[in-house]
């Protein structure tokens, strides 16, 4: 993933001095980050249909049995269409 930023001309020139500026800015921004407060994504609008199965199991975990077998499709479902995102 790439990503643009407005540096001074001055501090553009000092990085483009380091041997591996790639790796030098990465680790000063995870630095950066560690000491800055967790950032709480934003909520889509919509809930996905894992939350609304994690969600019906929360509400009514002792009465299943009339949900059981939707349960069991949600699941199924939510396994074929699972895609692993990995973020750097």
């Amino acid at each position: 993933m790439e990503i643009t930023l407005t540096l001074s001309d001055d501090l553009v020139k000092q990085l483009y001095h380091l041997p591996n500026l790639s790796e030098f800015v990465s680790d000063a921004i995870k630095q950066a980050l560690i000491k800055q407060p967790p950032v709480i994504p934003l909520q889509t609008t919509e809930p996905s249909k894992w939350a609304n199965i994690v969600q019906r199991v929360q509400n009514d975990p002792i009465h299943l049995a009339g949900y059981s077998e939707q349960l069991k499709r949600d699941m199924k479902e939510f396994r074929k269409n699972f895609e692993l995102r990995l973020e750097d």
